[in-house]
């Protein structure tokens, strides 16, 4: 069974879908997000994901423990799973990824990858600059990448409300 929430922020409605395994997607806006008639909105079994979520976006949490269960690819999973080795606060570029994952020539597949991560902000592709350092094109827009990078540097707090 999939479950599903929303919250409300100043970024937009954030849609979080989850089943037994863990968290599967996360959708900032409406577009992107269209649930299938099986899932079940259930504010009560995604709380832990909603409550992390709500915790990170007001600036008292700085690392998730929620299971993760994105779905992709072997190479796409070893990326995503490096994100998350990324510091609160900390940014790398493409080929600092590429390098940790032992694989120099990769940064242009780890940009695709970046690109279709189904868990933005808690897999934290946010944190990946260009391999010249700048900001890159980010699914939700720059505006949305600076207000996380800023929350994540103390210089901003989201605060999200829960819809019920």
């Amino acid at each position: 069974m999939m479950y599903y929430d929303v919250i409300d922020t100043v970024l937009g409605k954030i849609y979080l879908l989850a089943d037994s395994k863990g968290l599967r997607q996360l959708t900032v806006g409406s577009a992107g997000f269209c649930p299938d008639s099986s899932w079940e909105h259930d504010p009560d079994a995604m709380k832990p994901y909603t409550n992390q979520l709500t915790e990170y976006l007001s600036g008292k949490r700085q690392k998730f423990t929620i299971p993760l269960a994105p779905q992709g690819t072997p190479f796409q999973q070893k990326v995503w799973h490096t994100l998350t080795e990324i510091p609160f606060g900390e940014t790398f570029n493409y080929q600092q990824i590429a390098d940790k994952l032992g694989t120099s020539s990769a940064a242009p597949a780890i940009g695709i990858t970046r690109n279709v991560n189904p868990i933005p902000i808690i897999i934290p592709c946010h944190r990946v600059l260009n391999s010249n350092n700048s900001l890159c094109n980010y699914r939700y827009g720059q505006e949305v990448v600076s207000q996380l990078l800023a929350l994540e540097s103390g210089q901003l707090s989201l605060i999200p409300t829960i819809i019920k």
